[in-house]
């Protein structure tokens, strides 16, 4: 137990939420509903137009998806040692891989956002 590495469970659930992103991705647009994983119920019931929502947020949640995806796998065979790299170097990449992943996620965040102004009822009128 005392080789046990947290950043592999970090690592893996960066790739499931990215595995699960993609899934959620392609049910949206075959759906045309806001998926619940991306708001809360109660946001999710007050969206005016669930179709307009889902083709602006699709490529998003792709994009997401993907770099979540590959970031969470590629860190994790980085640190099972299976890539090339030495401890220097697969310390870079897991903190450029990290920065990747939050640069990404900011992107998500802010369509998102943008989305909800776009696509919903205002808070005001409730």
């Amino acid at each position: 137990m005392k080789d046990f590495n947290i950043m592999l469970v970090f690592d893996l659930a960066i790739a499931g939420l990215g595995a699960y992103l993609l899934y959620t991705a392609f049910h949206m647009r075959q759906e045309k509903k806001v998926p619940p994983i991306l708001l809360a119920k109660e946001e999710v019931d007050r969206c005016e137009d669930p179709e307009g929502f889902t083709s602006y947020m699709f490529p998003k949640t792709l994009v997401f998806a993907v770099v979540s995806t590959i970031c969470g796998i590629l860190c994790f065979l980085s640190d099972l040692k299976v890539l090339p790299l030495s401890q220097k170097s697969g310390n870079i990449f897991g903190i450029v891989m990290l920065l990747i992943f939050l640069a990404v996620w900011l992107y998500f965040i802010f369509f998102l956002k943008k989305a909800k102004e776009k696509y919903f009822k205002s808070d005001i009128y409730l």
